[in-house]
């Protein structure tokens, strides 16, 4: 069926998701979403750890983070669990007064903790006009609106958003590139305490959190993959079972219940990706988010509200897309 919004958006995972709620609230009525999958958050936004930590070396990136934290830790958006996190090798406290089985010294952060995702999206969908099982084959810029052909017929859009996740790059024709990334869940655990904080040691690549009264523990790994190639690597497991027994010995052997591999999406300078693009004024880019999608998602979302709508100054934005070309 063919339709001819103001706006369409693709992708219905946080990137996109969040800017539809955003124009929602400045009253953008005309705004389409298509989704490739049957439901939102299939992909990276559905396959993350759900961790809302706000400390990052980007100054601008720590900005957005800190006011998107600042939305989720209302529980306005999405049920908020503020566990704390500590962050070792930052700071002088004992982990283990946190975490009693980990070991180090680390900075402790009160203020992180964890959200529902599935429910965050639906938040941000609710009432939002959402074609699910459309997907983009294609893009002709040939007429005075853009016309993206479809699976389920094509719709053409005074403006289109690229909010398309790993798909981002192919999509909307930007260099981006989409990591795999392992998390591991053991079976419950008698000594976890499932109000413990997240403990990350950012330097070499290993966090863990309670979850479903095991543990959820990810080696940080990055590997470039095509979008949607979730394909599992056991050297990741072993890499794991490493640093553990290097940096947290207190935990024990780990055994595995489940994992998943996830893909978090990078432009070459690791920033996020958010403006107009500068060879077509009709298409604008959401993407890039590499991995602070969660936490972010609300301020991301607001400002590819505010620079859609013109309400500031796109000068001001440190995420232009023109940096890419």
């Amino acid at each position: 069926m063919d339709a001819e919004p103001d706006i369409l958006i693709i992708g219905a995972g946080l990137a996109g998701a969040s800017t539809a709620y955003s124009l929602r609230l400045r009253g953008i009525q005309d705004v389409l979403v298509v989704e490739q999958e049957a439901f939102a958050g299939v992909h990276s936004s559905g396959r993350s750890a759900a961790l809302v930590r706000v400390r990052t070396a980007d100054p601008d990136i720590l900005a957005m983070a800190a006011e998107g934290a600042g939305v989720l830790r209302t529980g306005e958006p999405t049920p908020f669990r503020r566990t704390g996190s500590m962050l070792v090798g930052q700071g002088d406290e004992e982990v283990a007064g946190r975490f009693p089985p980990a070991r180090g010294h680390g900075l402790w952060s009160p203020e992180d903790g964890v959200v529902d995702v599935a429910a965050l999206l639906r938040t941000y969908l609710a009432g939002q006009a959402v074609r699910y099982n459309t997907r983009v084959l294609g893009i002709d810029p040939s007429g005075d609106r853009l016309a993206a052909e479809t699976t389920q017929g094509v719709i053409r859009a005074k403006v289109m958003v690229n909010a398309a996740g790993p798909w981002a790059g192919v999509v909307g024709d930007i260099d981006v590139t989409p990591m795999n990334r392992h998390v591991f869940i053991t079976p419950p655990r008698g000594d976890i305490g499932q109000d413990w904080p997240f403990v990350w040691h950012d330097a070499e690549g290993l966090y863990f959190r309670p979850e479903s009264g095991g543990l959820l523990l990810c080696a940080c790994d990055e590997t470039p993959a095509a979008p949607g190639d979730y394909r599992d690597d056991p050297a990741v497991m072993e890499r794991l079972c490493d640093l553990v027994t290097t940096l947290q010995p207190g935990l024990g052997d780990i055994a595995v219940m489940n994992k998943w591999v996830g893909q978090r999406t990078f432009a070459p300078d690791r920033r996020f990706v958010i403006g107009y693009d500068p060879r077509d004024p009709r298409l604008f880019h959401v993407a890039g988010l590499g991995g602070h999608g969660v936490t972010c998602s609300p301020a991301v979302g607001r400002l590819a509200a505010d620079l859609l709508t013109a309400a500031v100054d796109p000068l001001t934005n440190s995420f232009d897309p023109s940096r890419l070309t």
